[in-house]
């Protein structure tokens, strides 16, 4: 795996995302796993790897997506110690270790979450944090698929996927569409 500023070969690395389960298995649960292919190669902790796998995601859906990753084993002491640590909010042990990958890369890393909790307090150390709304409108952005797609996408995760968003941020992103060329 390559880590932000490497170079291969004389060529910048492309820096890795950490992810928590939330985005890989909702674009999973949609059809859309391939949107992640941008932000590859993936870095995700033990524990997100035993729960994607808990929900019926494999090695073989992300590689035939054309996902790159690696699964990083992180010790309990450490995460135990976020979850422990004075003023963090409650965060469940996959988050701590996505916390914890994130802060061994100094927060540079772009992460990808669902979670509320777990997202305020990794911008709150400056991390990039995105979910896996903004995952379809980077593949959008970036002419993965076109519009029709990304609506129809989009739908689907408010819709049919796992992930719970409040009416609030329905209609937010709902308006952050119309927005969008």
């Amino acid at each position: 795996m390559t880590h932000c500023g490497v170079t291969l070969n004389g060529q910048p690395a492309v820096p890795e995302t950490i992810s928590d389960t939330g985005p890989i298995l909702h674009l999973q649960e949609i059809g859309r796993l391939a949107s992640l292919t941008p932000l590859a190669p993936l870095r995700i902790s033990n524990l997100v790897w035993t729960e994607l796998q808990a929900h019926g995601v494999e090695g073989d859906h992300l590689r035939a997506a054309g996902i790159d990753f690696d699964v990083t084993e992180v010790d309990e002491f450490v995460w135990r110690g976020v979850i422990v640590a004075a003023g963090m909010p409650r965060i469940q042990p996959a988050d701590a270790q996505t916390f914890a990958l994130a802060r061994s890369d100094h927060f540079q890393a772009l992460t990808l979450t669902d979670d509320q909790a777990l997202r305020r307090l990794l911008e709150r150390h400056g991390a990039t944090v995105t979910g896996s709304i903004g995952v379809l409108v980077r593949a959008y952005t970036l002419g993965r698929f076109g519009r029709d797609d990304l609506d129809r996408s989009v739908e689907a995760i408010l819709d049919r996927s796992s992930l719970h968003l409040s009416r609030a941020f329905r209609a937010y992103v709902k308006q952050l569409l119309v927005e969008l060329p």
